[in-house]
């Protein structure tokens, strides 16, 4: 009988093993150990479709020379409060840590500043990086495009991507306010976890490439299908509205000229990052007390019979990383032994996790 259950791995063997792997593919060390906490942070917080598991994909787009393991996002256009990053299709952790770690410095001395990075590749999850704002006492904000996965409403073809927005802010609750939504009814890595399965989707999560709805994740994803929208119209205006302000405007693909990440070529993504100095409007410690007594009125809301409490952005994840800090990230065992044979393929060496540091 084969074993399906999850292997458990502490966080920092995970992403100890996505840089080594990472360097091995020629990605400098700083940049790999950017990349890796990325998709590590992304397992930790339960979004395990953007995770560990995009790895195998992103070695073999470097093979096969689309996208470049060794580059340096650089600055092309600058004013005080903005600029331009040309992302010289590199990983797109590494362009966007760059890009937000610049915005929250431009805030810093303006108050507001936005980035742009235009040349670039899947980012990961997009919570990440305004939660890098927050740790230095700013609210981030964070979009992307991507290749074009949703219709117009009413439409049978694909016209714009699955384009995320990611809000976050601090607080004192021991984890940041945390928003990030893609604009479809669930996310397209989980129409492909189920096409690695049963292929079996809820029938309203897409549609088959005539536009009808559709229960087959495999013709989703491959046989020209879409996915659907959340909440129709105001799914698909939000998506379009990001393509503006990731592709349009910071001169990146948008799209149609957003290449898929299983296309071959460069895939012409671009980003959007805002950071927003939280004492250019207010103290701090004032705001703090404000954002915090808005959560503790959420938190007192009475609630549906048979739930506890309710909860606010990014407390869930905060929960589940608390827990796999704990007790380790669960990988599925067939991603798990894809990732040590992608390890040994270009001759890391690979110690045994050492689990004695997680709970039970």
């Amino acid at each position: 009988m084969v074993d399906g259950s999850p292997v458990r791995v502490p966080g920092d063997w995970a992403a100890h093993l996505a840089s080594s792997i990472l360097e091995a593919a020629r990605v400098p060390s700083h940049h790999a150990q950017v990349t890796a906490e990325q998709l590590a942070l992304a397992d930790l917080r339960g979004v395990d479709t953007h995770g560990l598991m995009r790895l195998p994909n992103y070695i073999e787009r470097m093979r096969r020379g689309e996208l470049e393991p060794d580059v340096v996002p650089t600055v092309v256009t600058q004013t005080p409060g903005t600029a331009t990053v040309d992302g010289r299709h590199g990983l797109g952790q590494v362009n966007s840590h760059f890009a937000m770690s610049l915005a929250v410095d431009k805030a810093r001395d303006n108050g507001v500043a936005a980035v742009t990075v235009h040349s670039s590749s899947h980012f990961g999850a997009a919570a990440g990086y305004p939660m890098m704002a927050t740790d230095r006492g700013c609210i981030g904000i964070a979009t992307t495009n991507a290749w074009p996965l949703l219709p117009a409403v009413d439409g049978a073809a694909r016209r714009v991507g699955n384009n995320p927005l990611a809000i976050a802010a601090p607080t004192r609750l021991g984890y940041p306010l945390v928003l990030d939504i893609a604009m479809s009814r669930v996310a397209a890595g989980n129409l492909r976890i189920a096409a690695e399965g049963d292929n079996v989707i809820p029938s309203d999560w897409a549609f088959d490439k005539h536009g009808n709805p559709t229960t087959d994740a495999r013709d989703a994803l491959f046989g020209g299908g879409m996915l659907r929208a959340m909440a129709d119209h105001k799914g698909f205006g939000l998506a379009l509205m990001m393509d503006v302000l990731a592709g349009v405007l910071s001169g990146a693909g948008y799209g149609p000229s957003v290449t898929g990440l299983d296309e071959p070529g460069y895939v012409h993504v671009g980003h959007f990052f805002v950071a927003l100095e939280v004492a250019a409007f207010m103290d701090l410690e004032r705001f703090l007390d404000r954002v915090d007594d808005l959560a503790a009125h959420v938190h007192a809301s009475p609630t549906r019979e048979g739930v506890d409490r309710v909860l606010v952005p990014g407390e869930l994840e905060a929960g589940i990383t608390a827990e796999r800090l704990r007790t380790g990230i669960p990988y599925r065992r067939d991603l798990y032994e894809r990732l040590l044979a992608l390890a040994a393929e270009l001759g890391v060496a690979v110690e045994e996790p050492d689990r004695g540091s997680m709970g039970a």
